[in-house]
């Protein structure tokens, strides 16, 4: 047990309990506001202005038990966001002769027990900022932006020296079960703290306080044992999970389906061979997917004696050579390939009547050509699969929002959907989706699930 004394404030000579240990180095007068150095004769390193003590049930001196820990309330310092609006919550300094410091962190009448860190890897998280971080096998992600606070009051022991106006810079990082990981700095100094939420009934029967609850909804939410919380959160993780899946499983699906479909629905409207000349015509008669124009030989390099047009109406609609290509409906860049023995040429062809004409010079190699409607280049499925990927991420490591999981199966299904059926098709399936999942949440709000 810490042994307690007594000390006249050199300032106002209010007398002054001395609860913790060795480690404390400032002791701040409750009547005066004059903050003591302990390590040099009590001198007055500063003192507060007309400082109002903030209303709370925590006084210094209190003792009570925290996760089986004899605690003592030795200090306390008030917090208010330099942001508007702005928020505000109180931290009591702990002290066990056991178990050294800690923090009651009290905000919006929930109670925290806070711990410093000091097995995270500061210098690490200071040259990055990273929005995720790992510390004992868990994740925390950072949902909100780094905020402003300073402090606005101080009273009692502290291992430091804190003045009114003090100002330090967050940031929080959430984890399962309501814990936390802050980060805060001050100046150059930079601290890691580790928070899990208490049950406020016991804390206070445990610091011999009575825990009144004013009305039957506050009542039904505090009288929720801790181990009900973790449940509730945890079955609440479950379900989540268990909706993300079944996005999982759409996108698999989906990415199944467009395999299959690139498989099974080319047609091929137009094949021949040719030396020199080709001049044939071929009817489309769907335009879903793409149309793609197949030409091959076995000499390398017979590109630059080919030039192909494509006319539609009488009107010329593409045309490439060995140093141009040209298409009416987008700009394209590319042309030959000359250490190729073959390409392939991808267009989104209309329904119609359509006439190739081809040309080649100085070749004496045969030139096979083969045109296919309902073509999907597989090209496409790369957006599925980097998604499908996240997605297994998410499984095992669970630290993609479920949010963002949504967002990226609806991004690639219209990705894929706008570059194989085109825009029309993307607005017509969208507005579908979007009347089938609105219907969905009115028929559950209707039944009391949302």
């Amino acid at each position: 047990m810490s042994k307690v004394y007594a000390i006249n404030c050199p300032n106002c000579a209010a007398p002054l309990s001395i609860l913790g240990g060795g480690r404390v180095s400032t002791i701040t007068c409750s009547y005066c506001h004059s903050v003591l150095d302990m390590n040099d004769h009590y001198k007055v390193l500063s003192q507060f202005s007309e400082v109002k003590q903030p209303t709370g049930d925590f006084r210094i001196g209190m003792k009570g038990n925290i996760k089986g820990v004899e605690w003592t309330i030795i200090g306390w310092v008030y917090y208010k966001t330099a942001e508007f609006p702005s928020e505000e919550w109180s931290e009591f300094f702990l002290y066990s002769p056991t178990h050294g410091y800690a923090w009651l962190f009290e905000e919006n009448g929930k109670l925290y027990l806070s711990l410093r860190v000091r097995d995270f890897d500061i210098l690490s998280w200071n040259q990055q900022h990273p929005k995720t971080i790992f510390y004992h096998k868990g994740h925390y992600l950072q949902k909100e932006p780094s905020y402003l606070s300073y402090i606005e009051y101080v009273e009692g022991e502290l291992t430091y020296i804190a003045k009114f106006g003090d100002k330090f810079t967050t940031w929080d990082y959430s984890g399962v079960g309501f814990k936390t990981l802050s980060i805060e700095k001050s100046g150059d100094e930079i601290e890691a703290y580790h928070s899990i939420p208490l049950q406020k009934d016991d804390i206070y029967s445990s610091f011999g306080m009575e825990y009144n609850l004013t009305t039957k909804n506050i009542k039904d939410v505090q009288n929720k044992s801790f181990d009900r919380i973790q449940d509730e959160y945890s079955s609440k993780l479950e379900e989540e999970r268990s909706s993300n899946k079944r996005w999982f499983v759409i996108l698999f699906m989906l990415m199944a389906f467009m395999s299959l479909v690139s498989f099974i629905s080319p047609k091929t409207v137009l094949e021949d061979s040719y030396l020199k000349d080709l001049n044939r015509t071929f009817y489309i008669d769907s335009d879903s997917f793409l149309t793609t124009i197949d030409i091959s030989f076995d000499e390398q390099k017979d590109y630059n004696h080919h030039k192909i047009w494509i006319y539609h109406n009488g009107k010329k609609i593409f045309y490439i050579d060995q140093n141009k290509v040209f298409f009416d409906k987008k700009p394209m860049i590319y042309s030959w390939d000359f250490d190729a023995t073959g390409a392939s040429i991808y267009l989104k062809l209309d329904k119609g009547e359509y006439r190739i004409v081809a040309k080649k010079d100085n070749s004496k190699v045969a030139t096979k050509i083969v045109v296919k409607q309902r073509v999907i280049r597989l090209k496409y499925l790369i957006p599925l699969m980097i998604f499908f990927a996240l997605f297994i991420a998410y499984d095992y490591l669970s630290w993609i929002d479920g949010k963002v999981v949504k967002i990226a199966t609806i991004i690639a299904g219209g990705v894929i959907i706008y570059l194989t059926l085109g825009l029309e098709a993307l607005v017509i399936i969208g507005a579908f989706i979007y009347y089938i999942v609105s219907g969905y949440n009115r028929y559950k709000e209707s039944k009391g699930e949302l």
